[in-house]
């Protein structure tokens, strides 16, 4: 019964550490992956590096303890954004940045790695998944910002 009790707790640590925290066998500071939707749509043609663009999560999530509902928004910025001209393809380079609920502070987030890589468009609706704390690796500043 014990045993069964351990597996048990094992897999529930599992289901909501996620596989992050399975491959290095720590659950300490694991990332929480989070599934979100754009608000707006967003195109090289007409934005600019700086430029704040809106999400929301697709479904309830706790994060760190904290309870965040379906449709909690969020923003990020566009870091690079370069029209098509010619044959040259358009380029659009996103950084998620944090969860914005409507009452307590926000929460740091950043874009799972290779989600919403170098594009020219995304729809209104595109989902994409952003974690909690973010990547170690930190988000580019807007282009012409400094570093």
């Amino acid at each position: 019964m014990r045993g069964a009790r351990v597996a048990f707790g094992l897999l529930s640590a599992l289901a909501f550490a996620g596989p992050a925290a399975a491959m290095n066998g720590s659950f300490e500071n694991a990332a929480t992956r989070i599934q979100v939707r754009l608000v707006e749509r967003l195109s090289a043609q007409n934005a600019t590096a700086g430029d704040v663009f809106r999400f929301e999560t697709t479904s309830s999530v706790m994060i760190a303890g904290r309870f965040f509902p379906a449709e909690t928004r969020g923003h990020g910025v566009v870091v690079a954004a370069h029209p098509s001209r010619g044959p040259q393809p358009g380029r659009l380079v996103l950084a998620a940045r944090s969860l914005d609920p409507a009452t307590g502070d926000p929460v740091e987030v950043g874009l799972e790695p290779g989600e919403l890589s170098r594009t020219l468009a995304y729809e209104k609706g595109t989902l994409f998944f952003v974690e909690a704390p973010p990547p170690a690796t930190p988000a580019p500043l807007p282009e012409g910002t400094g570093s």
